[in-house]
Order: C-alpha cells, then structure tokens, then sequence
C-alpha cells in the first residue's frame, strides 16, 4: 500500500518562516510569497555540501545567501557569497573576488570574519563565510550614541582585528560601521560584545606569490567617502595608518553619534577630510562629560598628515581607553604592527607625506569620475531581512550604503545616508555649504584600472 504523500507547508523565501497554503504574504515578515522563487540556487547544494536555504541580501555583484552544512549529526549555518553571473566574464571583477577570499583565509582572529571555503563552479564563483547572526554597528548607532565603556571595548576588538591584519601587511582600506557586525550583543544580563571585522574586498596586501600583480595602480582612489583619509583622497599610497584614521571616525561616532563633519557630496567629503578641522567631540549635547583623553586620542588619530597620526590602531584604543590592551586584544598587542611605510612588494609604494596642497580640487575630480565609472564594481548588497530584525542582513559580508540602518530608524542625531548622485551632475554642480547631517555616503570609490 502506497502512503499518501505529505504536503509540504509554504516557506518564507525572505525569513524563512512556515506559511499558510492559501496566504499571499508572509505573516512574519510581510513579504509577498512567491517573491525569489525564481532564484535557481534555491534549495541547490553547492560544492557537494552547502545546501542554500534563503536569500540574505543582494547587490549589483551578486548574492548572498544562508547555507547549511551538515558535520555529522550536526547543521552549520554559512553565509555563502554567490558573484553573479554576469560578473563572471569581468577579468578585473573576478580577480577582486578571489583576492579578497585569498585575504580573509589568511587571517586568524577572532574579531575577523571567517572563511570556511571557495570554489568555482558551473561558471559560478562562490566563497563560503562564517554565519554572523547578528546586526552591524550601523544597526546599532541608529539607535543613539553608545556609552563610553560600550564604545571603548568595540574600538578595542576592531583596533585588534586591523592589527592582526597590519601584521601580515594588510590593510582594509573600506572601514565603516557596516563593515562591523556584532556577533553578539551586550543587551540582556551579562552580555557583552563580540565584533566581526569584515569585507576586506578592497584591502591593500602584499602578493601572495612574486609574479603575483597588483590590482591597485597608482594614484587610484579606492575606499568610502565619509571615512578615506586624506592620502585615499589623493590617491596616495596607504598604510596602517589610514585604517587608524578610520577607525578614529567609527570612534567618534559611537561616542557623538554623528561624524565630525556635515557633508553630502563627494567633494564636500573630500575637503572636510583634507583641510578641515573635526568639530571637538566634547562640543556636542550629551558629550561635555566624555574624559579628555576621547577627544585628544581621536584628534591625533585624525591628523591629516600621516606622520602626526596615531602609528597603529592599538596605540589608539589605549590612548582611548587609557589603559593596556585587554585580554581580547593581548595576542595582537604582543605582535608588531606596521609602522610608517606599506611593506616592500606590497600592493602600493611606499607612503608619501601627505601634506594638503593645491591638488585637492584635482584630487577631488578624480574621485568623482572613479565613482562614476566604477560604481557599478561596489558589491552593495541590499538586506532583505524583515521580521529578525536585520539579523540575516549581518551575514552579508559586504558593505550597504551607510546610514540605511537595517532594523531600526535613525535617531535624530544619526549620520543619515546620501543616495550616490550622478558624477557629472557633481563635478560640474559648485559644492554646497554643508546644511544636513553628515550623510556617510557608503558608495565604496573603487578603481577603475582592469
């Protein structure tokens, strides 16, 4: 006798979530049923061994979804990063895609990002990344400023990450809050922080192997508007210390809950960081009681030339903090970080002094035309998370833009996102007196060389 067969309840291709046969929309998360059902990785394994459940986000590059593995008895839940198939005939595309699954597998740390696997297949490239079910540092500065304790021990395991990174001469070039996520969260009794560093897509590191060419030429612009330094801004080579300069920003904005500066264009970005002094971060409501050592470890990290600046981003978090590294930090404070020049053979050449010039204008047009060229290069993925409160969007390791908080709206003091406008219409519009809030306009400037 043949058993009846057994229907299968509807899924949620966007949460997940069991659904009524006869239901149009999510009773979770709200979405149409159906949506994404198109998608033929749906339900595929992948590499014989990741099965992919949902869809977590997606961007002009490709998509990021949830995957299963099974170890044993056991499931393991990945975030497995699909190039799209378009991307795949892209030299230039396809080689960043690689280089930044190379990077990530060569670091160890527990506040990095991991990387479980790569592989190509059918024409597809995929790399296959620890599961981060939690929200990002943007998610949470929507909510307000943090205190200062909460800030200084986030400032403390990202300086740790970066200069594990620095220790095998890479630099991230692209941090921001939504390159941070929160693995876990201090919220609830006995709760603490655990941070993941992540989209090292960009990063700067030596060749793995002498023939090995770079991606970056020089005098290219590559990184986010509201947290390049300087040098970025001039297309100067990088060091440990650019990344010391944007993690002083990310500082800041945990404690002030804005940035420094009022911008809403690349340009207005481009001359705050290159000629214009930060607001003092004691000088904002709320802040006047925040120790002096804040304010002066934050400026001296935001010199604008390099050779003034904070050398290492753990220097920085004990200047901030005031005290030595933590137990998190002590593997990295017990390592050299890079100090001065990037490392022979590196991506770029060796830093020049950065010393605010006349080229500024020039500089700034440069990095209007890259955007406009090569928007389309930026891995932007859009959440697609609803009722679990932006914790699908953490696993995607790629940025969004910046400000658009994926679970909460933005408090009124939060640096809201500027949409990206179009590169003529900037270069040839004059630049307007900074008149909102600091728009941290997240379209990463990547390189147009190929």
């Amino acid at each position: 006798m043949v058993a009846p067969a057994v229907s299968t309840p509807p899924v949620c291709q966007r949460c997940g979530a069991p659904q009524s046969p006869a239901g149009r929309f999510c009773q979770r998360c709200g979405a149409r049923l159906g949506e994404g059902g198109g998608d033929p990785l749906l339900g595929e394994v992948l590499l014989g061994r990741y099965r992919v459940v949902r869809l977590l986000g997606e961007g002009t590059m490709g998509r990021v979804y949830l995957g299963e593995q099974r170890v044993g008895e056991s499931v393991r839940h990945v975030a497995i990063k699909a190039l799209a198939a378009a991307r795949g005939n892209d030299d230039y595309i396809v080689a960043r895609f690689r280089r930044e699954a190379a990077t990530v597998a060569s670091l160890e740390h527990p506040n990095i990002i991991r990387l479980y696997d790569y592989g190509e297949e059918g024409g597809r490239f995929l790399s296959v990344m620890e599961y981060v079910p939690g929200g990002s540092l943007t998610s949470l500065l929507a909510k307000g400023r943090l205190p200062p304790d909460r800030a200084e021990a986030i400032a403390w395991q990202i300086a740790a990450a970066l200069d594990a990174a620095h220790r095998k001469g890479i630099v991230h070039r692209d941090l921001k809050p939504e390159n941070v996520l929160l693995a876990a969260t201090r919220e609830g009794p006995g709760g603490a922080d655990v941070v993941k560093v992540v989209d090292f897509g960009i990063a700067r590191r030596p060749p793995a192997t002498p023939g090995e060419r770079p991606l970056t030429i020089t005098g290219a612009m590559l990184g986010t508007p509201a947290y390049m330094s300087p040098e970025q801004f001039m297309g100067e080579a990088v060091d440990a210390r650019s990344d010391v300069y944007a993690l002083a920003l990310v500082t800041y904005q945990m404690l002030a809950g804005v940035l420094p500066w009022e911008a809403s264009t690349v340009m207005e970005w481009g001359e705050a960081q290159m000629h214009r002094a930060p607001r003092p971060l004691r000088s904002w409501p709320g802040c006047e009681s925040l120790p002096e050592r804040h304010e002066a470890a934050i400026a001296r990290a935001l010199a604008k030339d390099a050779r003034r600046r904070t050398a290492s981003t753990l220097a920085f978090a004990q200047e901030l903090s005031g005290r030595a590294a933590p137990d998190a930090a002590a593997g990295s404070a017990a390592a050299p970080t890079v100090r001065g020049a990037a490392p022979a053979g590196g991506d770029e050449p060796e830093l020049a002094p950065i010393v605010p010039t006349a080229r500024w204008p020039l500089a700034a047009a440069a990095v209007v035309v890259a955007l406009g060229l090569t928007a389309a290069a930026a891995f932007a993925l859009r959440a697609r998370g609803g009722g679990d409160g932006g914790a699908d969007a953490s696993a995607v390791v790629d940025a969004q833009p910046a400000g658009e908080a994926r679970d909460a709206s933005p408090a009124p003091d939060a640096p809201r996102s500027g949409t990206s406008r179009d590169a003529s219409r900037e270069s040839g519009a004059p630049a307007r007196p900074p008149a909102q809030r600091a728009r941290a306009s997240s379209r990463t400037a990547r390189s147009g060389s190929r």
